[in-house]
């Protein structure tokens, strides 16, 4: 295993210090230590309480501040009543949609951090300082920052980056290669299908392939130029940077032609759309039934998902496109929200600062060297075996002890995976089809929208997406021909309401680009 250069991808991260003080308004125990309230998502089903993790009650000795926490279960539920009562001083690592930071932030419940972080976060200062993009996904249409990110600069970090897995004990069986373009898949799938009883080509759980494989294919022909979150949105970007909607082009028409053509010779399950759950998928997948399949990593299939497939991250397409299938570099924008219940906002901003520094960021996922992790003769981290060997895996062993493990979301900039890799004693996957020049030409974040476009959007984009998902059946399946039935198609969606989606889209993407 190659020594680990921990600051290959932290740099920006240069640590500027821990917490400080922090003036006026602090509440403090009966010892005279400030205290914070926090509210976040209740974990208890799976680690200790927050109050009793190993790696808050050390932080409350680096920072001098503790904690009080609040942990909810099923938070999303609960929202409208917990903002009706007292508010914490800020919630951590719970889920607020960009549309309800913008609404909470306008009505005051939520208060502007740009001030604060400037003056209490050096860390995440510096982050937005070198990095624009992170500062405008974070900025709302009033000019004004209300939450902080879960983020990383790495594209192969933090689930970020979702590619092919293909079964590479077929491939040897058969004598192929693994395919590079989007015909090579179809023909490799063919001599799959075509070689055994029961095994499947394309195939996972129900509803997926709308989630993933399509969202591949889409960025072979040309579709993933704003990136994975822009395409979830129904976006991307044309070569005279325009900003498009996906959903009507004609390249999507040919994504569906090909997708329909898969279908058609049963190189796509035919329960594609309905009949499979999770658990007979990897029930088949453990009898060794599935060629195909999409994640951001092999383990999501079943233990022998490294061991037996390999990773796809470009296809390239009939058009030279060759693009990943990768997000922004925040993956979460309410990760930490400051309420102006919080009698010492700038404590609070001090207290999390630590979690966007490369200390911290070692800290929060590894712990502390002798106690949590080892650094091996190499010079890398590794955790210590009670976690490596915990009886339900190594990820919720580390969670017996350390927080940002799992879940995501919380207020933190990801380590790049390689480290995450070499710490669950894992030798870091090396792609040889990842490159600068696939990187798609913008990543665009799920846009900021003033309250009036929220209320416009939701409905826009609901029913679209309903009509979408139910055509993508049709045409895919067969019921529904290509040449009688798209234009159709396209008239339809100008009546539910496309052109006006891309209408406000844009106007978000200005804002956006604007400095």
């Amino acid at each position: 295993m190659k020594k680990k250069k921990l600051l290959i991808l932290l740099p920006l991260l240069f640590l500027l210090g821990a917490c400080g003080s922090s003036a006026g308004g602090e509440e403090t125990d009966a010892d005279g230590m400030p205290t914070i309230h926090l509210m976040r998502n209740d974990f208890t089903d799976v680690r200790p309480k927050s109050e009793d993790l190993w790696m808050w009650q050390e932080y409350e000795k680096i920072s001098g501040i503790k904690v009080e926490w609040e942990e909810v279960k099923e938070f999303g539920e609960k929202k409208n009543l917990i903002l009706s009562g007292d508010l914490p001083d800020a919630f951590y690592q719970t889920g607020w949609s960009n549309d309800e930071i913008v609404k909470y932030g306008k009505q005051g419940l939520f208060i502007p951090l740009e001030d604060l972080i400037a003056e209490h976060a050096p860390n995440l200062q510096k982050i937005l300082d070198e990095n624009p993009v992170v500062k405008k996904t974070l900025t709302a249409p009033d000019g004004h920052i209300y939450s902080l990110p879960y983020m990383s600069l790495d594209p192969m970090s933090g689930g970020r980056t979702v590619r092919l897995y293909i079964n590479q004990n077929w491939l040897d069986e058969l004598s192929l290669e693994v395919p590079r373009t989007t015909e090579e898949l179809r023909d490799v799938l063919r001599a799959f299908v075509s070689s055994g009883d029961g095994r499947e080509g394309y195939y996972m759980p129900s509803g997926w392939l709308a989630g993933g494989f399509e969202k591949i294919i889409m960025a072979s022909y040309g579709l993933g130029t704003g990136g994975r979150q822009a395409m979830g949105n129904m976006l991307f970007v044309d070569d005279q940077g325009e900003l498009q909607l996906t959903i009507n082009h004609e390249r999507m028409r040919e994504v569906w032609i090909y997708l329909q053509e898969l279908y058609e010779e049963g190189l796509v399950a035919s329960q594609s759309f309905a009949g499979v759950d999770d658990d007979k998928w990897r029930a088949d997948a453990a009898q060794d039934k599935v060629g195909l399949f999409q994640w951001v990593d092999p383990d999501f299939i079943g233990p022998f998902g490294p061991e037996t497939y390999t990773p796809i991250n470009v296809i390239e397409g009939p058009y030279g496109d060759k693009t990943l299938y990768t997000e922004p570099p925040v993956s979460g924008t309410a990760s930490f929200i400051v309420t102006k219940d919080a009698p010492d906002p700038g404590l609070l901003l001090e207290w999390v600062d630590y979690f966007y520094s490369p200390e911290g960021q070692i800290f929060a996922y590894l712990g502390e060297e002798g106690v949590t992790y080892e650094v091996d003769d190499e010079g890398n981290m590794v955790y210590v075996d009670e976690i490596l060997n915990y009886h339900n895996g190594p990820q919720l062993g580390a969670f017996q002890w350390v927080d940002n493990v799992y879940g995501g979301f919380f207020p933190y900039a990801e380590l790049d995976q390689e480290i995450r890799d070499i710490a669950f004693g894992k030798e870091p996957v090396v792609y040889d089809d990842v490159k600068e020049e696939y990187m798609p030409e913008y990543l665009l974040p799920n846009f900021m929208a003033t309250e009036e476009e929220a209320g416009e959007l939701s409905t826009l984009s609901t029913d679209i997406s309903t009509f979408v998902e139910q055509s993508r059946v049709k045409f895919v399946t067969g019921e529904w021909n290509f040449d009688s039935d798209w234009e159709d198609y396209i008239e339809q969606l100008d009546r539910i309401g496309a052109q006006r989606l891309l209408e406000i889209r844009r106007e978000q993407f200005q804002r956006f680009l604007a400095d």
